[in-house]
């Protein structure tokens, strides 16, 4: 598991009157990754929202926030469109020179900041890093598909080509088939997606940047790009979406590469059941839904990137709709869908479960950071999300717009995460943990 630890410092940052907690100093900013883990069942996928987080040196004392959100939520249900001072940044990381245009997300009082860049990529910046720095005329103008396409080939290893679907751009150096299935498994997420959240009431927005996924055709090609972003847990973790550069990135979990032709049609039903007959294809299925949805929820709305979002909310609701359904001829089409696995889990997990469980998955995420905690953790944050999305709608997307409206860094201490949970769902929360357990027990009938 990949794991990091936090600045125990804790800094203030002025939000339209409100003062919210930071637990990073100037500009400790997380680089957060999600991602699938491998075991040694093709049953046992798991995800976990990983930390590498980068202390960037003598960040210390208070902070403000200099992004100012040009319509605030306040209370209202509708998408937020924030407006940020636009700067073109010349730094240094790691020895590597980088110009940028981009927005000022987060400014610390000693000058470091969050900027996003036009590709969507957020970079966390101390003092010391930045050479030059000037205000520009905005707003900021996001990458066409044809504009990353470009920039992302000169990133990417050579040999490495590039299928456009209506809302992706896909860079792969597996089969040609094989990366068209993809993109019409992710075509149909979307779509989903939008459907899903608009029927339960949460109002989302069209994704600002290109989305971009990344196919490698064998798992030692993906292991030696992915290596710097995951270390040595790169050899355990099958497909991830990683938050600052805002891309999924995975590889051919199928072995059909060199089985069919390069050219094959994946409209052609040879391709479909080659993909979906192979051992790993429940596996291949939902590593790509589970990374896909994390990267949908970022891009539309559903979620902030970097903010407070609960491990049980954002793994939860992955888990939710990444369940395969293999009378598909995709191998998934039904979002939520019952997670026969998460549901097993769940019920073995009852016998033994704390009378606190509820309150220690809502109050922090220290389970599913924990090897021996982490797979009753997600098991628990599906029944969860299941109960509340099939019997508590109209709560939760309440609950959901509130968490939406959170600025990046925020963090909330136990005490208000529960407060904010109770808010929505009441007081008394050893009720509504009988009535969770009930429902979802009754599933497993």
């Amino acid at each position: 598991m990949l794991q990091g630890s936090r600045n125990p410092m804790t800094s203030c940052f002025n939000c339209a009157g409100d003062t919210v907690r930071r637990s990073t100093c100037s500009a400790i900013i997380s680089l957060i990754v999600f991602s699938t883990f491998a075991t040694s069942s093709v049953w046992e996928f798991r995800t976990t929202l990983a930390f590498q987080e980068e202390q960037l040196d003598g960040a210390n004392g208070d902070q403000k926030e200099e992004s100012k959100k040009g319509n605030e939520a306040g209370g209202k249900d509708e998408p937020v469109t924030p407006t940020y001072e636009i700067r073109d940044v010349r730094f240094r990381l790691d020895q590597e020179l980088h110009e940028v245009r981009g927005e000022v997300l987060v400014e610390a009082v000693d000058g470091g900041i969050l900027l996003q860049g036009a590709d969507g990529r957020q970079w966390a910046l101390q003092p010391g890093d930045i050479e030059n720095a000037k205000v520009v005329d905005g707003p900021l103008v996001p990458l066409t598909a044809e504009e990353l396409e470009v920039q992302m080939l000169k990133e990417l290893p050579q040999g490495f080509n590039v299928m456009r679907s209506e809302h992706y751009v896909i860079f792969y150096n597996t089969t040609k088939a094989y990366s068209q299935w993809t993109a019409n498994l992710l075509e149909r997420l979307y779509r989903g997606h939008f459907a899903f959240w608009k029927k339960k009431g949460v109002p989302l927005s069209e994704p600002r940047f290109p989305l971009s996924a990344v196919i490698f055709d064998t798992k030692e090609s993906y292991r030696k790009y992915a290596e710097k972003e995951l270390g040595s847990a790169v050899d355990s973790i099958l497909g991830y979406y990683n938050l600052q550069s805002n891309r999924i990135t995975m590889f051919d979990l199928t072995g059909v590469e060199g089985i069919l032709p390069s050219n094959a049609r994946v409209s052609t039903n040879v391709l479909i059941n080659e993909v979906l007959r192979q051992p790993g294809a429940e596996r291949t299925v939902a590593t790509i839904v589970h990374e896909a949805f994390h990267q949908l929820a970022y891009n539309s709305g559903l979620q902030v990137r970097l903010a407070d979002n609960p491990f049980w909310v954002s793994e939860g609701m992955a888990v939710f709709f990444e369940s395969p359904d293999f009378n598909s001829s995709q191998g998934w089409s039904t979002i939520g869908k019952v997670n026969q696995y998460n549901l097993r889990e769940f019920i073995n997990y009852l016998p033994k479960r704390p009378v606190n469980s509820l309150i220690t998955l809502l109050s922090d995420d220290s389970r599913f950071r924990q090897s021996e905690t982490a797979t009753a953790a997600y098991a628990e944050a599906w029944a969860l999300n299941y109960y509340l999305l099939r019997r508590r709608s109209k709560e939760y997307a309440k609950y959901l717009i509130h968490l939406s409206q959170k600025s990046p860094l925020g963090e909330n201490d136990p005490k208000e995460r529960l407060a904010e949970f109770r808010k929505f769902f009441g007081e008394d929360l050893e009720k509504f943990d009988q009535q969770f357990v009930n429902y979802i027990v009754s599933q497993a009938r």
